[in-house]
């Protein structure tokens, strides 16, 4: 056990304890040697002071801070076997043992040059705040912890392998020296992950994990990006996923937690294709060579597309009784689920207040997406002016209104499995066939009555989508979904009891019609905000401007909250 370090100032004064962890360097606690750039380092009856740099050091900046650890580095080579690490697993506890028994060496006063050990109990149900283990000096032993232990490793006596590092004890009134606590493998390699490099960790060997880790050392990705990309590979893996830190601490959450044979290679597929400065191909070359594909990374296929597409969904379900309603929120890109919340209950003045707040926890997770608002309501809550409530982000000076993404509205009772939706199917399946939308016109004067409404549309199976005049009556609204219509555009527009004669529907079914006409179904709610935009605009817009006040009623019935939706095809903004 050579591999038991001294550490002390140049001068020679004791700070702590270390422990070599290669030939080059070791770890110690970051208090150890706070406030020096250089340290000398002995090695009992091995080496004397051998000057080290520190080459890294934690988070840690004040007592309990967490991070307590630094790295050590040797300007040359030992020709000394440095620590062998315990599994992960190694302090559970156990059936007849609920306590492991370990050791440590420090260098407390008087022990200065040889220094002296300490025996401590701990198991991993110990864990205070996710980053130490809890350790006790048995009543019974001489030697108690003091300083000059922080820095040292705690070992396994039995197989001699480091278990953690003893970071701090109680040095003071009746529990002085009996109780501490120590840094588990576990938090340190969260801390510093070339740790990795040395642990016996069962889901790749030792040489192609290290060279895996090192070929994304130096690439980023953000938290929401990295759990993008998890969720896409796995898209069936349903339980939370961590805030991770780092390419490769999801790499190793994946190869860890989840489970498949190639697992590793479906995330590796997809950093390959977000990350294409980082050489994926070359690794797989090498050591995976029968999964790997050519033409899928080395460039020659197609990649996705550099900007991703995303949907933040609100359900707001009516309850059982009362005019109450359930509102949830469902963040998807790419179709893979990155984020939900509620549901909630609330009163409906209370709708537009609680959407503006759960958007904006929702709004950092699709910052760098084309991205749109589904809002999946009851037949009353459709003529809601969503596009004209507002954006609240987080950091930003002021909001923005919710017409400067798309915005859609969509049908509560689409989602469930009735025989509408079967309806709504085959209309959208026609519509997408044929690649345009063609509203038929509904002027505001007409006669119809829900029966002769419905019989119209269960009549003609084309017609895929409507253009109303004005807001459209319960009767024709409740017809037309009951038929299946999954595309309905109008003008929230209440016509009075005077007539039609200022309504001026032609004018505003001609403009409206010309503009949608012969768009692609899947670019509609692209090509409704830009009117909406243009609506707005001083330079573009009029009073009789199709894009005032303008509901886009588009229910994909691929697009589903729950269970997750998938995508249509993307449009451009």
């Amino acid at each position: 056990m050579h591999w038991r370090a001294r550490i002390g100032t140049v001068d020679g004064v004791p700070r702590g304890a270390g422990v070599l962890v290669d030939g080059t360097r070791l770890i110690t606690c970051a208090h150890v040697v706070e406030g020096l750039a250089e340290v000398g380092v002995t090695l009992p009856g091995v080496t004397d002071a051998l000057p080290a740099k520190v080459a890294w050091s934690g988070e840690w900046r004040r007592l309990g801070d967490r991070g307590d650890i630094a790295v050590l580095e040797l300007a040359h080579a030992l020709r000394v076997a440095p620590c062998a690490f315990a599994p992960l697993d190694m302090l559970r506890p156990q059936p007849g043992r609920a306590a492991h028994e370990l050791r440590a060496l420090g260098f407390p006063f008087g022990h200065e040059q040889d220094g002296t050990h300490v025996t401590l109990t701990t198991s991993a149900d110990r864990l205070l705040g996710q980053e130490w283990l809890e350790v006790d000096v048995g009543q019974a032993h001489l030697r108690r912890l003091d300083e000059g232990f922080s820095g040292a490793a705690v070992y396994d006596p039995e197989s001699g392998k480091v278990v953690g590092m003893v970071t701090d004890a109680v040095l003071g009134g009746e529990q002085e020296g009996y109780i501490g606590r120590m840094l588990p493998i576990d938090t340190i390699r969260r801390h510093w992950e070339d740790l990795d490099d040395f642990l016996p960790l069962d889901w790749l060997p030792g040489d192609p994990r290290r060279e895996l880790r090192a070929l994304f050392e130096g690439a980023r990705l953000d938290p929401d990006g990295l759990e993008l990309l998890v969720r896409r590979a796995f898209p069936t893996f349903r339980r939370p996923l961590p805030a991770f830190r780092s390419i490769w601490h999801a790499i190793r959450y994946v190869g860890e937690e989840l489970t498949g044979e190639e697992r590793l290679l479906r995330l590796l597929r997809e950093l390959g294709t977000r990350l294409p400065e980082v050489d994926v191909g070359a690794w797989l070359r090498r050591w995976m060579p029968e999964h790997h594909d050519d033409e899928t990374h080395d460039g020659k296929a197609a990649r996705r597309p550099a900007v991703s597409v995303g949907s933040v969904m609100f359900r707001a379900e009516s309850m059982t009784r009362g005019a109450g309603l359930d509102l949830t929120v469902c963040t998807v890109i790419d179709g893979v689920p990155v984020g939900s919340s509620g549901p909630v209950r609330i009163r409906p003045r209370q709708l537009r207040t609680k959407v503006e707040a759960m958007l904006a926890e929702q709004i950092g997770r699709v910052h760098e997406c084309d991205w749109m608002l589904e809002f999946v309501v009851p037949e009353r809550l459709m003529s809601e002016p969503f596009e004209e409530w507002q954006i609240h982000e987080p950091g930003a000076a002021r909001p923005r209104p919710m017409r400067t993404v798309p915005v859609v509205v969509r049908h509560m009772d689409r989602l469930k499995p009735l025989t509408v939706s079967r309806l709504t199917r085959r209309r959208w399946e026609t519509v997408r066939a044929r690649g345009e939308t063609r509203p038929r016109r509904v002027a505001c004067g007409l006669p119809y009555s829900y029966d002769e409404f419905h019989d119209w549309l269960d009549a003609d199976d084309d017609v895929c989508a409507l253009a109303y005049a004005a807001t459209p009556m319960g009767d024709w609204l409740s017809a037309a979904l009951d038929t299946g219509v999954p595309i309905m555009l109008w003008r929230r527009h209440e016509c009075g009891e005077g007539g039609h004669a200022h309504c001026a529907p032609e004018k505003f079914l001609d403009r409206l019609t010309e503009a949608v006409a012969m768009l692609d179904p899947d670019r509609l709610p692209f090509e409704v905000m830009r009117l909406r935009k243009e609506a707005r605009s001083p330079d573009k817009g009029d009073a009789e401007h199709c894009g005032h006040r303008l509901t886009l009623f588009w229910d994909d019935p691929e697009r589903k909250p729950d269970p997750p939706l998938a995508m249509g095809t993307r449009g451009e903004q």
